[in-house]
């Protein structure tokens, strides 16, 4: 095995072992982009979920603070004229920081034999009687209607019997027995309730008997209320805003839709941070969640008591979220509604967002590997192109240094026979001095082709164009070659057609160009001896041209080798079994001198039939032959 084939094969084994690389490597990046995509996601999810909760507990500041200035001890109320609520209502008004939240706190003495509506007047720590209106009426109602069926339960309990019945118009899953706490989210008897159609926060007020009080025995808990009704406007135009403001936006502005929808048989849009964003995107929204939660006591309950006490794992669905129970909701008459933050990037679904970055870094990921896949086929090419030429250059000094041996060794010859003697007079005289003319002519013949292409491989010719009869260059070529066509016994056929236009070029150029292919037939013309050479006026597209063909009917060219033969230093391995000499320079010269008169050369060829190399050449016109010699310049 050579040293050629050997390294054939070491390139075919790199080219799969490259390949492999390059699948398992893109393979890897795919699973890994995979991998990626779905920690950012979760990543942003947890953030998400983060300033959603954030957002939750400070919408909820304000009213926990009240809550808690509000709570009491249960023997405060109507024995004292709920002088404790009116100084606790005043104190927080001192201290909260938007007051204007809370448009009135109302006490509904539903344990009085003649109910009264009263309002806390925090500024001057009055009592008034406040009217009954319209929005408060079916509120009210429930109230009364649920004050006596609290009563009999909270005293039930306290005595050691069922537990108490849930909040009105709430359900509630069973707790444990005992007394309340003082104060307890969703506790049935002391905790808060919401109300969202107002909105109120409403919370029960149970009064233990005083000592000697006739008209409610020990055992007996009266029960009151109290009714704090909110600001939707401040709620809607101020408290939306700031903390839309200040948990979802950045530098650039807001970074996120937000909305904040009442759901239910009469749905309205509360709040919308965008003109478009709200009612219709519920179900495309990146984050909803319930404002209000489920009582503490349910499952799903002790689940946001456990997120509270940072005991909750990762990895719960983010998209659709219950907020903390601080106040289970209070519907009237069978009413459904529900307050839900809806959350939106604004450049789209966090899904999409991932999945466009996760696509972006697929395309620059496969972008590098396309890069380094093209690079490593350049490299192995090119590292093919230099091993071929290699092995023609090598074939070319040996080619060159036989046909130089040749004439040299002729020329040694005939030099020593005539200054040994040998040659003896006048016709042997003439005889040596004609084989040795000969032989210096192919040595300088062979000599000026190789400088030739070396000077248009460099670019280093310099044309002189100048306009030329057609009949001209073909008989510029035909005399330089009549010595090699008569000595290798061949005819030489010319047809030209009549009144040919006239060309632009070099006359040496172009008719080196034509001794070239009239050599290259005579060398592989076979045994018919023959060569036709023909120029006609032709074109297409409008575009007229001189086309001068030299045929032979000799060897012929595989289709194979056709683009081959014009490649430096080629010569096929059937002529170089046939023995016949060349350089492999010939029509690589002959190719880039055609090109370099703005023509070209082009070949069709049977096996065994013979070919025909047909130089093309553009008609002479002015500015054409001005820009030709513009390029050469």
């Amino acid at each position: 095995m050579n040293l050629f084939s050997k390294e054939r094969i070491f390139l075919t084994v790199l080219v799969l072992t490259m390949a492999a690389v390059l699948i398992t490597l893109g393979v890897l990046q795919y699973r890994w982009s995979q991998q990626v995509s779905e920690a950012d996601e979760a990543r942003l999810g947890d953030n998400l979920h983060s300033l959603v909760m954030d957002w939750h507990l400070d919408f909820f500041r304000e009213f926990s603070g009240m809550a808690v200035n509000l709570q009491v001890g249960p023997d405060a109320g109507a024995h004292d004229d709920w002088r404790d609520y009116l100084q606790r209502y005043a104190e927080w008004r001192l201290t909260a920081s938007d007051p204007a939240i809370v448009d009135n706190i109302l006490i509904l003495e539903s344990s009085q034999a003649d109910p009264r509506l009263l309002r806390l007047n925090g500024d001057r720590k009055l009592l008034e009687v406040f009217p009954e209106t319209a929005k408060l009426r079916p509120l009210l109602a429930r109230l009364h209607e649920n004050a006596t069926d609290l009563n009999r339960a909270t005293h039930a309990w306290m005595s050691g019997g069922a537990p108490p019945p849930p909040p009105p118009g709430r359900p509630m899953d069973s707790g444990p027995a005992g007394p309340p706490s003082a104060l307890h989210p969703g506790d049935p008897v002391t905790g808060w309730q919401f109300e969202p159609t107002i909105p109120v926060l409403v919370h029960a007020v149970v009064h233990h008997a005083l000592p000697g009080d006739l008209e409610q025995p020990e055992d007996e808990k009266r029960v009151d209320w109290i009714i704090v009704v909110l600001n939707g406007k401040v709620i809607q135009n101020q408290i939306f805003p700031e903390l839309t403001e200040r948990y979802f936006s950045s530098a650039d502005g807001l970074e996120y839709k937000v909305a904040v929808v009442a759901s239910g048989s009469h749905a309205r849009l509360l709040y919308s941070s965008e003109r478009d964003f709200g009612m219709v995107q519920a179900d495309t929204a990146d984050v909803t969640m319930g404002m209000f939660g489920p009582p503490p006591q349910s499952t799903e309950g002790h689940f946001w008591e456990t997120i509270k006490n940072g005991k909750a794992s990762a990895g719960k669905d983010w998209h659709h979220l219950s907020a903390p129970t601080w106040f289970p909701l209070l519907s009237l008459d069978g009413g459904d509604e529900r307050w839900t933050l809806l959350l939106q990037h604004r450049e789209g679904s966090l899904e999409a967002l991932v999945e466009a970055a996760r696509r972006r870094n697929l395309f620059l990921s496969f972008g590098v590997l396309t890069l380094l896949a093209v690079g490593m086929t350049m490299v192995v090419f090119a590292s093919y192109r230099a091993q071929k030429l290699a092995k023609l250059q090598v074939d070319f000094v040996a080619t060159v240094s036989h046909e130089l041996r040749t004439p040299l060794s002729v020329i040694a010859s005939a030099a020593e026979n005539i200054a040994d003697g040998v040659v003896s007079g006048q016709q042997q005289v003439v005889q040596y001095g004609t084989v040795i003319r000969d032989q210096t002519r192919q040595l300088a013949q062979l000599v000026e082709q190789i400088l030739m292409f070396a000077a248009s491989q460099e670019g280093g010719n310099r044309y002189h164009f100048r306009v030329l009869r057609v009949s001209e260059v073909i008989e510029a070529a035909v005399k330089n070659t009549a010595g090699l066509v008569q000595v290798a016994g061949f005819t030489m056929n010319c047809d030209l057609e009549p009144d040919l236009p006239e060309i632009s070029g070099d006359l040496p150029a172009l008719t080196q160009c034509l001794q070239n292919l009239i050599g290259n037939a005579v060398k592989y013309g076979g045994e018919s001896r023959w060569i036709g050479l023909r120029a006609r006026l032709g074109g297409e597209n409008g575009r007229r041209e001189i086309q001068i063909s030299v045929e032979d009917k000799g060897l012929g060219i595989k289709s194979s080798e056709i683009r081959e033969i014009f490649e430096p230093f080629y010569r096929s391995a059937s002529v170089a079994a046939a023995q016949i000499h060349g350089t492999g320079l010939g029509l690589p010269l002959a190719k880039s001198l055609a090109e370099a008169m703005g023509g070209s050369l082009t070949v069709t060829s049977e096996l065994k039939k013979g070919s025909t190399f047909t130089l093309h050449l553009p008609v002479a016109n002015f500015p054409a032959l001005e820009s030709a010699v513009a390029q050469v310049k």
